[in-house]
């Protein structure tokens, strides 16, 4: 009973970092920290573009505006998969911080 609680708790934690994709978001002026957090996630950025491992399946304005209330105008969010369209933007500029 005990192994397989055991075994079932490995494979779900090797499974995890599997549901885990990269993101990247790009500011309108240079992040001035080289570490962000933002949505519970640890950004390293450079200049206007940061990256992070975050655990979604696709960009979201939700998103942003979680990003963009630490660190400014959100020019862009995409990963892999998705990616936030003009319309988006311009919604999560709202929550900018200024």
């Amino acid at each position: 009973m005990l192994r397989s609680a055991l075994i079932s708790a490995a494979a779900l934690a090797l499974a995890a970092p599997a549901l885990a994709g990269t993101f990247v978001f790009e500011t309108a002026a240079p992040v001035a920290d080289k570490h962000v957090i933002a949505e519970s996630v640890v950004w390293t950025c450079e200049g206007t573009t940061c990256v992070g491992e975050l655990d979604r399946k696709k960009a979201s304005v939700r998103i942003c505006k979680k990003i963009a209330k630490e660190v400014g105008i959100v020019t862009a969010l995409r990963n892999d998969k998705s990616e936030l369209t003009a319309d988006d933007i311009e919604a999560c500029k709202a929550a900018a911080k200024t």
